[in-house]
């Protein structure tokens, strides 16, 4: 055990006092927030000026409810609504001279776009949109749901029904998802909880990866070094590899520890005006806890796989060669991820989240999503530690063996010899 604590101290002081840890530790969360909110922020931003509109129809009245569709949010002056403002004219003759003036118009820049409404195109419901531009698609939805509410509200008056009651057959309904669970109802999450799911996810996919990785490249420059040479004299293989997998994965867990106080720091003055939001996302009590277990246990498999494959191979080149196949179990539950976050208590998302591999991802989106009963998180549990001490078994005899050979490529038939020689 004395060796373990100071290979183990080693590796995490090494890694932890690096300018490059403390760089990453402070920027990582502020670029990931960034490469998330920067560009829905964007892609929502408000349509700078007013967009000048044509409605061509011969109808005044559906060219009236037209215009007062699309000027209507202009009015209520709404300065998180993304979509652009109008000034709206009505262009009474539909016909090809009237064509041709609004398409010179466009060219010299004194209308932005015209709706072409002509009685053909309303009765077979095919309306052209002519513009200079027209890749803004929330302007295209923002026309599509103003015509739409238009065509509704003319068919409403042909058949006898007001303008009020127009209004109350048109207006949206809020769906309240409730989930009974032990026979106590208990509201979902809606689609925040769906987010915060895929974000906590790809939280743990990337530091399964980063510090497994961070493993392989330790065991990797210390053999390229000869530095174990001199290092097994004084403690044995499975010591060293206990200690580089214990230290590289503390340091992950002071990364993600630092993560959530910063996290925790920066939302805390906004808690109460967030509050709303905050209770839409309705976390299971067992998320957090579940993030730490499954950590652990995903990082101890993957990095001692990660270091039995540094140690096997003789360079980078080789190592990125053979990498697929311990990425590959990892990259799997990703691709399961909408299945089992849309229905985590059908067949297949229980057995798969069974499989120690697939389980520090799947079982945990199950936890957060909704959790399953204990016996399947225990169960799941039990056959990752089995399965660790399996593979931490197997990869001590090919890291005892792999870490002393030089300059020879690994082949299947070589890794078998290594396991039966250690």
């Amino acid at each position: 055990m004395r060796n373990i604590w100071l290979i183990l101290r080693r590796e995490y002081l090494e890694r932890v006092r690096t300018k490059s840890f403390i760089v990453s530790t402070l920027l990582l969360p502020a670029v990931m927030i960034a490469l998330m909110v920067l560009p829905s922020k964007l892609a929502m931003l408000k349509a700078s000026g007013t967009r000048r509109l044509a409605v061509v129809c011969a109808n005044a009245d559906f060219a009236r409810a037209v215009q007062s569709q699309l000027e209507a949010k202009k009015r209520d002056g709404d300065q998180l609504d993304s979509s652009p403002r109008y000034q709206v004219e009505i262009v009474s003759t539909p016909n090809e001279a009237a064509r041709a003036t609004l398409k010179g118009r466009i060219s010299t820049g004194t209308l932005d776009a015209y709706l072409w409404l002509s009685d053909d195109a309303l009765a077979s419901r095919k309306i052209s949109y002519v513009a200079r531009e027209t890749s803004d698609f929330i302007e295209t939805e923002t026309l599509h749901r103003a015509l739409r509410s238009a065509l509704l509200r003319r068919e409403f008056l042909v058949r006898g029904i007001s303008s009020d009651e127009a209004d109350k057959l048109m207006r949206g309904v809020d769906l309240n998802a409730v989930t009974i669970k032990g026979g106590q109802e208990k509201r979902a999450g809606g689609p925040l909880q769906f987010i915060s799911a895929i974000v906590l996810v790809m939280m743990l996919y990337m530091t399964l990866i980063l510090y497994g990785v961070a493993v392989m490249r330790s065991v990797l420059e210390e053999k390229t070094s000869r530095v174990m040479e001199v290092v097994l004299s004084s403690a044995t293989a499975q010591e060293l590899m206990a200690g580089k997998i214990l230290g590289v994965g503390a340091v992950g867990l002071t990364q993600i520890a630092a993560w959530v106080i910063l996290g925790l720091g920066a939302t805390t003055p906004g808690l109460l005006a967030a509050r709303s939001q905050l209770a839409e996302i309705n976390l299971s009590p067992a998320a957090l806890p579940a993030f730490a277990v499954f950590f652990v246990l995903g990082f101890l498999l993957y990095s001692a796989l990660y270091a039995a494959l540094g140690a096997m191979v003789n360079s980078e080149q080789e190592a990125q060669q053979w990498q697929f196949l311990v990425i590959m179990p990892i990259i799997i539950p990703i691709m399961m991820m909408t299945y089992v976050l849309r229905q985590p208590n059908a067949p297949l998302s229980m057995w798969m989240s069974l499989v120690p591999f697939f389980a520090p991802i799947l079982m945990y989106i199950r936890v957060v999503v909704q959790t399953p009963p204990m016996w399947q998180i225990g169960v799941c549990i039990a056959l990752l530690l089995l399965t660790l001490w399996g593979v931490v078994a197997l990869c001590s005899r090919i890291y005892r063996v792999g870490i002393l050979m030089y300059g020879k490529k690994p082949t299947l038939p070589e890794i078998v010899k290594w396991v039966r020689y250690a």
